[in-house]
């Protein structure tokens, strides 16, 4: 593993030598991947001599077999007068749509088309957008870059039943439909795994949707009876929004219990796509760690030529979810179904609705 420090003035110098630690990290709801490092450094040692790097300096993680993990901004920086270590904080180039607000009436685009306009403004490099075709009408005030694409990739993903997040990639800013890609590695007990558990908890359960029109009039709900039979009633309410698909937006509100489970295991070369945003294939039969799961956070430490993975996982594809302000209504993007598929198990019930509601 080489960790390269480029300066602002284009020198580069690689600082591989003086790494201690390095910890790799990412999770889907903090969208800036993180790199904090641990260099060695000395007064008197020339070999160890603190190595120039100021804020907003760039650093890349590259692997053995120069494929590049991490490109980020120095954001913080400490040492101590006795200590003989000079610890770097670095956040991917997404730290700049975090940190960045902006005001926008957003008018009849898509969330792909949010996207590339919040980086031309805020000047970060655009890359590939997941594609939605879903067109969309939101204001945006005094909120972040981030945010303003969150929500319109989030009024989308309860429209199509898909789940995005936003990655940087060589510099650029990607959206990926999320839980896509499965990471090369299945994960063993017998070969991988150092620590696993798993837990299970009705916290976000939603088992019923009660749904309303504009005024608050009952139309009828959405249930799983199976569920609300197990467990009691769990219920939401979903009011009718003009231009929204009201049975696939009550559909989206409907969660099964909790399951969670994290992990600790030997990493390699082999398992750098073991990341937020990603999936991985699992055989642990003790905790009942088995099937495909979803990788919520990782962290990835190299330390003394080893390098151990720590991930969080979930059973659920989900993204990190941020809603459109009230006070303009969105342009339609779409009919109502009055006619949802009997595959999906869900009993509707309703009294009254229509595309005039």
């Amino acid at each position: 593993m080489r960790l390269l420090h480029l300066s602002k003035g284009g020198r580069q110098t690689d600082l591989t030598h003086l790494a201690q630690r390095m910890t790799w990290s990412g999770s889907y709801q903090e969208a800036a991947r993180k790199l904090d490092v641990e260099l060695t450094v000395s007064a008197t040692d020339y070999w160890l001599r603190s190595p120039a790097v100021e804020l907003a300096d760039m650093l890349l993680l590259v692997s053995d077999e120069g494929v590049e993990l991490f490109r980020g901004y120095v954001f913080g920086k400490s040492k101590t007068l006795t200590g003989n270590t000079l610890t770097l904080n670095a956040y991917d180039g997404m730290i700049y749509l975090i940190k960045s607000e902006l005001s926008r009436q957003f008018q009849n685009v898509t969330a792909e088309q949010v996207a590339e306009e919040v980086c031309r403004e805020l000047e970060v490099p655009a890359g590939d957008m997941a594609y939605t075709g879903i067109p969309q009408s939101f204001p945006h005030l005094a909120k972040t870059g981030y945010e303003a694409i969150m929500t319109a990739y989030t009024t989308a993903g309860r429209q199509n039943a898909r789940r995005y997040m936003p990655r940087m990639n060589a510099g650029k800013l990607d959206v990926i439909e999320k839980g896509t890609v499965v990471a090369k590695r299945k994960v063993l007990a017998s070969v991988h795994i150092t620590e696993s558990s798993y837990g299970e908890n009705l916290e976000d359960m939603v088992n019923t949707v009660l749904l309303t029109d504009e005024k608050g009039n009952s139309l009828g709900h959405i249930s799983r009876p199976e569920w609300v039979s197990s467990y009691g009633l769990l219920q939401k309410v979903y009011q009718q929004e003009e231009g929204k698909d009201l049975v696939t937006m009550a559909k989206s509100l409907l969660q099964d219990y909790k399951k969670d489970a994290s992990l600790e295991l030997l990493g390699g070369a082999d398992a750098y796509d073991l990341i937020a945003g990603n999936a991985v294939q699992v055989r642990e039969s003790y905790t009942g760690l088995n099937g495909l799961f979803y990788i919520d956070e990782d962290t990835h430490i190299f330390e003394n030529s080893q390098h151990m993975v720590s991930l969080e996982l979930n059973f659920r594809n989900v993204m990190d979810e941020q809603e459109a302000e009230t006070g303009e209504k969105e342009e339609p993007s779409g009919d109502i179904d009055e006619n949802p598929s009997e595959e999906d198990e869900i009993w509707l019930y309703l009294k009254k609705y229509g595309p005039e509601g």
